[in-house]
């Protein structure tokens, strides 16, 4: 009898509050709290209470007041962060914060945010201040009678979301009684929107050479639908991608917490497409309900950038088998299972596209996880000589074509040059500049300093029949056995006949007036 009626005055403060995403939020700080001191629930130490006399729940520790969340009857929602009194100074420079004295002689004062500046929440200074106090306030021999007030229902509220959507449900909907929490499911109204289908598989890599427009590929996503960006390099984890235990040090001591990462937010913010506020909402729904809203939902998207370059099967993990498109949440074989470190449940739900980017050059797709490989579907992005015009009578099209032909026989076609590395050549000067430090080297690195490789792709071999003076690079020796017994003082057993090579000294020195244009169009003609 006791824990309704606790649950019933949450709902009642809930109710009154009135403000669904102000009260996630303020459960998620909580949340942090909790992290922060690490006391259980029951601790002698720690009070979550309601106040009847206004639209308030409070968090108390020790005989302090550390966390509140009220409605003034005449004002928005108001977040009340207890802090040193000796912050104010470091956080006077943020003008939209309002300091509260909490007794006349106390050490705290409470920092005021109203639901308008609630960006404020997370910022930097304001909580290191809040989580410092916290880690103070536990260690204050001031006891107060918390057992007494306590309401063990806002804990667990704030430990699993799923509990604070039932008890949000039923304070937005009274009738609802005891049958959200009891288990059963309630009919909700149709989505009042629909959107096309999207005609692209949900797990799509594009692939191909560098400089393709593999990532320029991605720009349509970022400019006109929701959506996520992330970079993946070679340290690149499942703790940064989907939740991990993070060392934090505040005010001397270290904490460890639970910190989500960029694809648990994917997925957070594709439910929220479908009207979910949590995943422990959609979860909960029925799979009809869940089917219909997520199918109707615009879609989120997560882009990953340079996917290859990170250990892919130990990034994704166990949600390999969640990717697939018949095991997502909404369709027909859907599945979710419990995370490790915060043992939430969890899937992917089915309006979220996942849309990476490989540079083959990097490494083949041969070499890529085999699962990985069967749940994703793969687009070949190869260069596009078309888009490239005539600069200062070089035709910059058929120069790609060329040197492209060449490097697919002598090495293989993933390691052509992409159309991007030419597409803003405007003049002369241009073309010099993109050779000398773009093009040169990068063919420095596919044949591994192989020189006399390197001179057939730019047509400098004698036999193409270029001039001395037009070739990108040249011969600087050639050193007969005469020569290096000359350099040595003997002949060395194991020389034959060894070629030194340069690149072209007006070219290196960028003196690009001295390059001749023939140096270029002679690449193309014989």
């Amino acid at each position: 009898m006791l824990t309704e009626t606790h649950q019933q005055a949450l709902i009642e403060r809930i109710r009154d509050i009135g403000h669904a995403e102000a009260v996630r939020r303020f459960f998620g700080l909580l949340k942090d709290l909790i992290d922060i001191v690490n006391l259980p629930n029951g601790d002698a130490r720690l009070a979550f209470s309601v106040r009847r006399e206004k639209a308030t729940i409070v968090a108390d520790i020790n005989f302090f007041q550390a966390l509140r969340i009220q409605k003034p009857r005449r004002s928005e929602v108001e977040y009340h962060l207890t802090v040193k009194k000796t912050c104010r100074d470091r956080l006077s420079a943020i003008e939209e914060l309002v300091f509260e004295p909490i007794t006349e002689k106390s050490d705290y004062v409470a920092v005021v945010i109203g639901q308008s500046n609630v960006h404020l929440l997370h910022q930097p200074t304001l909580r290191t201040c809040w989580e410092d106090c916290l880690l103070e306030l536990v260690e204050s021999n001031k006891r107060g009678p918390h057992l007494a007030r306590h309401n063990p229902d806002i804990y667990e509220a704030a430990e699993d979301e799923a509990r604070l959507s039932d008890l949000m449900r039923l304070a937005d909907d009274p009738t609802l009684g005891n049958s959200v929490l009891n288990g059963h499911t309630v009919e909700e109204p149709e989505v009042g929107y629909a959107v096309d289908a999207i005609n692209q598989p949900q797990n799509l890599i594009l692939f191909g050479p560098p400089g393709t427009g593999k990532t320029f590929a991605l720009q349509p996503y970022l400019k006109e639908q929701e959506s996520s960006l992330i970079t993946f390099h070679p340290s690149y984890s499942y703790e940064e991608f989907v939740e991990g235990i993070r060392p934090e040090v505040m005010g001397g001591q270290i904490s460890y917490r639970i910190r989500k990462g960029i694809f648990y937010r994917a997925c957070l913010a594709a439910i929220h497409q479908a009207g979910y506020a949590t995943l422990g909402d959609c979860l909960n729904d029925s799979p009809e309900n869940r089917n219909r809203k997520l199918r109707q939902a615009p879609a989120h998207y997560l882009l990953i950038d340079e996917v290859n370059r990170a250990n892919v099967a130990s990034v994704f993990g166990d949600l390999i088998t969640l990717l697939e498109s018949d095991k997502r949440l909404g369709a027909e074989h859907e599945l979710w299972l419990t995370l490790p470190y915060s043992q939430e449940r969890f899937g992917v739900p089915m309006n979220l596209y996942v849309v990476g980017t490989m540079n083959t050059t990097d490494r083949s797709i041969a070499l890529l996880d085999i699962a990985l490989r069967r749940r994703f579907s793969f687009r070949e992005v190869m260069p596009d000589p078309s888009v490239l015009s005539v600069v200062e009578g070089v035709d910059l099209s058929q120069l790609l074509r060329t040197l492209n032909e060449r490097i697919e026989y002598l090495l293989d076609r993933d390691h052509q040059i992409g159309h991007a590395y030419l597409t803003n050549i405007q003049t002369h000067a241009d073309l010099c500049d993109t050779f000398r430090n773009r093009i040169i080297p990068l063919l420095q690195e596919y044949f591994f300093n192989d020189w006399a490789k390197i001179q057939l792709v730019l047509g400098d071999n004698p036999a193409w029949g270029k001039e001395p003076d037009h070739r990108l690079v040249w011969v600087k020796k050639k050193y007969t056995a005469n020569a290096a017994s000359k350099l040595f003082g003997e002949t060395p057993d194991f020389v034959d006949e060894v070629v030194t090579y340069e690149i072209n000294p007006y070219l290196q020195r960028e003196d690009y007036e001295q390059v001749p244009v023939e140096a270029f169009v002679k690449v193309y003609q014989k």
